[in-house]
């Protein structure tokens, strides 16, 4: 071999080696940068999880721990033809979780079916907790009308006075993202586990206005998510922190957490194709939850959910009930959706939600006394809709029990 090619193989050599160096040191920054990432995203979610213990504990000595009927089992002795014709509509859906039935403020109906926690032989049970996604909205909806009314905000708001940095943010108010109306699109993933203020910011970045869909109803979590930090703008305190003092303790609560906790009461939620198969449980993940705040990670028994709602649809967590009417347009014959409850016709309203092998549904009447809830930890969406989904299930059997003075 001749100097000159052993010139170029030296070369090569070099370049070789240069770049075996370079990757070597993209692959130790990667591998610190996840490294950090982990860090901080378990700091992060210490700190909330901390933040909320503090909320919580203090709502807990602060409320009254009496169970009633909405805690505890009813087979529906005093209307068995009713019983027994719902209890063969959850079995036929293959029903894992809780439902209940109430008519004119009694308890006609509510039974747990499946496991809490098939690891540890656990059954579901009136008081057993599950995550509650997108109803929860509803209860943002109310916190909101709650600022309004205390004059530390106006539902005519427009969204630059919050978040100026928002283009186009000029254009909608707070009335139309309490409806899903206000062009807003964005999606929230972000790569660790955020703080309460980091979610504010994020989405405040993320958040992206169409104005051909403003006026429109057009669901983006979004919205509410915004709205919550406007609340911490006005209030000066944490959603946590206005999620137990003005709902959890004047309700007594008692069977209501966030999934940060990870209360005892908390179902474990199962995937699959067809409910009853405990085989793929699933944990929704610290940095989903901390993002979905206001919006889908509370946590709550089907009793909690009866009395929350009806408490909003009332309006006696405000300071006028009449509020109320004002956040859902009650008087409204063309609403669909606003204040986060659905209209259903003139008989009532209702809410649905779906994640992390979770759905939820209520449907309440205008007066708030009747209603159905049913709460499952075994659905997984992609799998198993719309065969195995409860919600037209819970739809139906309120429309059934509306159409009749007494069931039997």
């Amino acid at each position: 071999m001749n100097k000159r090619n052993l010139g170029h193989w030296g070369i090569l050599a070099v370049v070789v080696l240069g770049i075996s160096g370079v990757v070597f040191s993209m692959h130790e920054l990667d591998t610190q940068d996840r490294q950090t990432v982990r860090t901080t995203s378990k700091l992060h979610a210490k700190q909330t999880r901390q933040e909320i213990a503090y909320d919580a504990l203090r709502s807990n000595q602060q409320r009254k721990h009496k169970k009633s009927a909405l805690d505890k089992k009813n087979t529906g002795k005093k209307n068995p033809q009713f019983a027994a014709r719902f209890t063969r509509n959850l079995k036929a859906k293959k029903f894992v979780g809780t439902a209940l039935v109430v008519k004119n403020n009694q308890v006609v109906y509510q039974r747990s079916f499946g496991k809490a926690n098939a690891k540890k032989h656990k059954a579901n049970h009136p008081t057993s907790q599950f995550l509650i996604n997108s109803i929860q909205k509803s209860m943002t909806g109310m916190l909101v009308m709650r600022a309004a009314q205390a004059g530390q905000l106006r539902l005519t708001d427009k969204l630059s006075k919050y978040y100026p940095q928002i283009k186009g943010s000029n254009q909608v108010t707070l009335r139309q993202m309490l409806d899903m109306e206000a062009g807003i699109t964005g999606d929230l993933n972000p790569e660790t586990t955020l703080t309460e203020p980091a979610v504010y910011q994020y989405a405040s970045r993320q958040a992206k206005i169409k104005r051909s869909k403003i006026n429109q109803f057009n669901y983006q979590p979004i919205s509410y998510t915004l709205l919550a930090g406007i609340l911490r703008q006005v209030t000066h305190e944490s959603y946590y922190q206005l999620f137990y003092e003005h709902l959890v303790t004047p309700l007594n609560l008692n069977h209501t957490s966030f999934a940060q906790l990870k209360h005892p009461g908390t179902t474990i939620g199962y995937s699959g194709t067809v409910p009853g198969n405990y085989s793929q449980p699933h944990v929704p993940s610290a940095k989903d939850m901390a993002v979905q705040i206001a919006t889908g990670n509370a946590t709550m028994s089907a009793g909690d959910v009866f009395r929350t709602e009806r408490a909003i649809i009332q309006g006696t967590l405000l300071k006028k009930a009449s509020g109320a009417k004002q956040l859902h347009k009650s008087n409204s014959d063309t609403a669909h959706y606003a204040g986060g409850l659905y209209h259903l016709d003139r008989l009532g309203y209702f809410g649905h939600g779906v994640g992390d092998d979770y759905e939820g549904t209520f449907v309440l009447s205008r007066n708030g006394k009747t209603g159905v809830v049913l709460l499952s930890n075994n659905y997984y969406k992609r799998g198993m809709y719309p065969t195995w989904s409860t919600e037209d299930l819970a739809l139906n059997t309120f429309r059934n029990i509306m159409a009749v003075k007494r069931l039997s």
